[in-house]
């Protein structure tokens, strides 16, 4: 049975705002691929005034910052991300407001939200299932015919509910979560990034629908299933021009402090290097799996860099952004500055790379200082047994290279 959390506890702030009652609460956010709908749950907070609000996709329950009344609204940060969910409690089962996403500080774009208390299923108004979506699908995603990308889709159905990702070469979609409906599959994802969802006809084994993400990017989507689906080697998609067969950089952390590759704490080490961002949800998944691995290895020979392309060229903005993620992540190894995430910055930063091809890319570099593998995008923990297969291939990389006389 449902109660209204800890009323006394909140009772300076009633006459402002009533108190969201406890538990799963579903949401939609107005987008223009239709109605997204977004699960969460509503417990107290570890300090008084605050509620712990946690995003559910799929098996992942993810908080990104304490939430908290302002005022007459209901304000659930995402601040690694630079946005938020600002609500009005107009009932203690009922919310409306909106999504803000941000950039720099500043307004980007919002979207208007309603959200009900105790719905969980993802999508309503379900038909019974005709089509089973369980498996390995190999997709085409294209906003034209000259803009053409794969994808493997990764499903798991039981009864009407539909869990699994999408494996790019730029990184996957981490955990959709939807249902079937009849002949037609919806999937959506909300991590305060940005709102994806897909909406797909199955006719056996074929899909056709249209994938939507952020304010306006439209993709068509088309899939067959197929048990031997894979994306090209993301091993190959980015490499050193001809004549380079190592990097070098020097960029300072947020304090100032220059950092190279020829630094005296790198030598004759394994270097992992992660072209990542602050605002990269990919980037977020690959650091909270290198952090322990840094704690782990560093006393056997490695090392772990991050080279943050941030939102912002101005270090003021971009420095407070990148010490909240170290913070959050717990990670002990240096986060360099590196400038914008764009290709310009790049070529700029690592003038002997040939080409980047998404968010993150991470290099392996052996004792003598040259470039081992270079590897696109980041199966996380989303995707099930290929983080686990990514795991396994990249530690056994380490492994052998620190082995290397």
């Amino acid at each position: 049975m449902k109660k209204t959390l800890f009323t006394l506890l909140f009772a300076p702030l009633l006459s402002l705002a009533q108190v969201p009652v406890s538990g799963i609460w579903r949401a939609e956010i107005s987008t223009h691929g239709g109605a997204l709908p977004i699960h969460f749950e509503i417990n107290a907070g570890s300090k008084s005034g605050n509620l712990d609000i946690k995003l559910i996709n799929g098996a992942e329950k993810s908080t990104l910052g304490e939430s908290y009344f302002r005022a007459d609204s209901l304000v659930i940060p995402f601040d690694l991300y630079d946005a938020e969910l600002v609500f009005r409690v107009t009932k203690t089962t009922e919310m409306s407001g909106f999504f803000v996403k941000k950039r720099n500080g500043k307004t980007a774009y919002r979207l208007a939200i309603s959200a009900l208390a105790g719905e969980t299923d993802r999508f309503t108004n379900l038909k019974p299932s005709s089509v089973k979506v369980s498996g390995k699908w190999m997709a085409d995603f294209f906003s034209d015919a000259t803009n053409h990308s794969p994808g493997v889709g990764v499903f798991e159905q039981i009864g009407n509910k539909v869990t699994g990702t999408f494996l790019r070469t730029s990184g996957d979609y981490r955990f959709l979560q939807g249902n079937v409906s009849g002949d037609s599959l919806f999937l959506s994802y909300f991590d305060g990034s940005g709102v994806n969802m897909l909406r797909a006809k199955v006719n056996g084994t074929h899909f056709t629908g249209r994938y939507t993400s952020g304010l306006s990017v439209v993709r068509t989507v088309e899939a067959t299933f197929d048990p031997n689906a894979a994306l090209p080697d993301l091993k190959k998609l980015s490499f050193l021009k001809p004549g380079y067969d190592r990097i070098d950089f020097k960029l300072p952390t947020t304090s100032g402090e220059l950092i190279s590759l020829q630094d005296e704490r790198f030598k004759n080490k394994v270097v992992v290097i992660e072209l990542m961002g602050s605002w990269c949800p990919n980037c977020l998944d690959e650091s909270r799996y290198l952090s322990p691995f840094y704690n782990k290895y560093k006393d056997k020979g490695v090392e772990v860099i991050g080279l943050a392309f941030e939102n912002s060229a101005d270090l003021a903005i971009s420095g407070p952004k990148i010490n909240n993620f170290q913070k959050k992540i717990g990670i002990s190894y240096p986060l360099l500055f590196a400038g914008t995430a764009e290709d310009k910055t790049i070529a700029q930063v690592l003038p002997m790379l040939s080409k980047m091809n998404g968010y993150p890319t991470t290099f392996i570099i052996d004792r003598k200082g040259i470039v081992r593998e270079i590897h696109t995008g980041f199966s996380g923990p989303g995707t099930g047994k290929y983080y686990a297969d990514w795991i396994s291939d990249f530690e056994q990389t380490v492994q052998s290279l620190l082995a290397e006389k």
